[in-house]
């Protein structure tokens, strides 16, 4: 991906509509099974996906192939993969874009594996995208590919599921699961998107959980450790 970084920009009133995705999909083989429904303290993954997609959106989306039923009490809509399971999170990505309120066009993913997050990031991401270029002009409208999408880094790493896309982004989307081009950077790419570092808080504890990722269940206990630190 050719490098287009930002630093954070301040979020202001023009701020859209922002409608969550929360990922509930993929097997979790490496965490045996039935990663959304593990516990990180007192709540459930899917929980505290769920509650950060409340914070920053005003509509909430869950991605999973599973039976509905088994988020009924989240009060969401459930979507499964498009076009179909087993394509990896870009599947979900793109089912969440085809199913966005009218009302929003901009639509902000919390993967279930990554419970915690800065509030406010979709603000902050679209922010990014439309920020005030030198001459003048939003740099949204002054390159000539459209920017799509943006995804935060943070301490060196790219997050790219950490990411706000836009609705007309679908078809670039589709076209690379058509080719089963299923890296989540190569849509990105596709959407000339944004890299929006994001500073390290001072506190070492918090600095240690946001963007952290539970693949395994030595990194659920890690991440529980420093929760306990964090009071959480």
């Amino acid at each position: 991906m050719t490098e287009n970084t930002s630093p954070i920009p301040d979020a202001d009133a023009t701020t859209p509509i922002f409608t969550g995705l929360v990922l509930a999909g993929g097997e979790g083989s490496r965490m045996g099974g039935n990663k959304p429904f593990r516990m990180l303290g007192q709540r459930r993954l899917i929980d505290h996906a769920i509650a950060n997609a409340r914070r920053d959106c005003s509509h909430v989306l869950i991605a999973s192939n599973e039976d509905p039923q088994k988020y009924a009490a989240h009060n969401c809509p459930v979507i499964a993969d498009c076009p179909q399971p087993g394509l990896g999170p870009m599947a979900g990505i793109l089912a969440g874009l085809n199913n966005l309120p009218a009302n929003s066009d901009w639509l902000a993913v919390y993967a279930v594996d990554c419970p915690f997050l800065p509030s406010g990031l979709p603000g902050l991401l679209f922010a990014a995208i439309t920020q005030v270029s030198e001459n003048g002009q939003t740099a949204q409208h002054a390159a000539p590919q459209r920017t799509l999408a943006a995804h935060a880094r943070y301490q060196g790493r790219d997050h790219y599921l950490a990411s706000l896309w836009h609705r007309d982004i679908a078809p670039i989307i589709s076209a690379l699961l058509a080719q089963d081009q299923r890296r989540v950077r190569l849509a990105l790419d596709g959407g000339n998107a944004k890299i929006v570092e994001i500073a390290a808080p001072q506190n070492p504890a918090l600095a240690e959980l946001l963007f952290a990722n539970i693949n395994r269940p030595e990194d659920l206990a890690r991440l529980e450790h420093a929760a306990k630190d964090m009071g959480e």
